[in-house]
């Protein structure tokens, strides 16, 4: 019985236990400001279905791969004077009363950032002229 209550002891300090890692060092950070026009935004699949979307690819040197593996890139959006976090929500009524909703998502590979927009009842108008931040933290 000594035993037994010897080995759930044990059992439960090591769950209990925790390794942290120690991370030092710098990062550069830098932003980006950048406009997408109404009509930068380009058409994505079919008008009425799941996959319809509105996206921009914009060339983003600043995306290395170090970036990718290492660091980390926050997108921020411009809502009158306040930088809001991107995927960020919009909520919407239509004039028949649905609720719905549209948002801006984000992805990237070196050199490269696309953002997308869709709205949830398959019907995506393209946005207007907006304007987002790019924060890149990239260690060194």
């Amino acid at each position: 019985m000594k035993k037994l209550i010897f080995f759930v002891l044990l059992a439960v300090s090591f769950s209990f236990s925790s390794c942290t890692e120690k991370i030092g060092g710098n990062a550069d950070m830098s932003t980006v400001d950048f406009t997408v026009l109404d009509l930068d935004w380009g058409e994505y699949g079919t008008k009425g279905e799941y996959d319809y979307v509105f996206a921009v690819d914009l060339a983003m040197p600043e995306i290395t791969d170090n970036v990718i593996a290492n660091g980390m890139v926050n997108l921020y959006r411009k809502e009158f004077d306040t930088w809001v976090p991107v995927p960020a929500n919009i909520y919407y009524q239509s004039g028949n009363g649905v609720l719905y909703q549209g948002g801006f998502f984000y992805r990237m590979k070196r050199g490269l950032f696309s953002i997308e927009y869709y709205e949830s009842d398959f019907n995506t108008v393209r946005p207007a002229t907006q304007f987002f931040r790019l924060v890149i933290m990239q260690p060194i």
